[in-house]
């Protein structure tokens, strides 16, 4: 890992040397790639033109890179959030690897735990949806007419249990 790891923006593809390289870095701090991809079209923002770079993880994480025209890369988002590097030099990859590889492992649990919510969020609204609006009014006056049938028989025992003791001390 001593080769820095600098990419031809002209040449850059999915089957690049320097992609095939990311990817082993990335192996090798314990980081399992599902997918990665490279956006044909030059983009340009700030003044610079960069191509992004897009990586899959095996727990859904997403990094997308952007490569500046030299081979650097100039912009990192994990999970499409945006995020600083502190190593951001180009003659040391392995440390910017490193660090964004150590930002996965930190955020997993969170990522995770935020996936899960969203998941369940979903399907409520889409039981809901299912169920359809006017079912859940349907249902709503059918459980509160039962709760007042309830609330009347226990006032209906209640009365019948205080005429009894009001007999007892009469």
């Amino acid at each position: 890992m001593n080769t820095p790891l600098l990419f031809d923006i002209k040449d850059l593809s999915t089957e690049a040397d320097s992609m095939k390289h990311l990817i082993k870095m990335f192996f090798m701090l314990g980081e399992t790639l599902v997918t990665h991809d490279v956006d044909k079209a030059l983009k340009r923002s700030a003044g610079i033109t960069y191509k992004e770079v897009s990586l899959t993880f095996a727990d859904s994480q997403t990094v997308t890179f952007s490569i500046k025209q030299t081979g650097d890369i100039w912009k990192v988002k994990l999970n499409n959030k945006q995020i600083a590097l502190r190593n951001q030099d180009a003659h040391k990859p392995e440390s910017v690897i490193q660090e964004i590889a150590q930002k996965i492992k930190v955020g997993r649990t969170a990522y995770q735990k935020a996936e899960a919510a969203k998941t369940k969020a979903d399907d409520v609204v889409q039981s809901v949806k299912q169920a359809g609006l006017k079912n859940t009014q349907k249902m709503r006056v059918a459980a509160l007419t039962e709760q007042a049938k309830a609330l009347d028989d226990v006032i209906t025992e209640t009365q019948k249990i205080k005429a009894e003791l009001e007999a007892e001390l009469a």
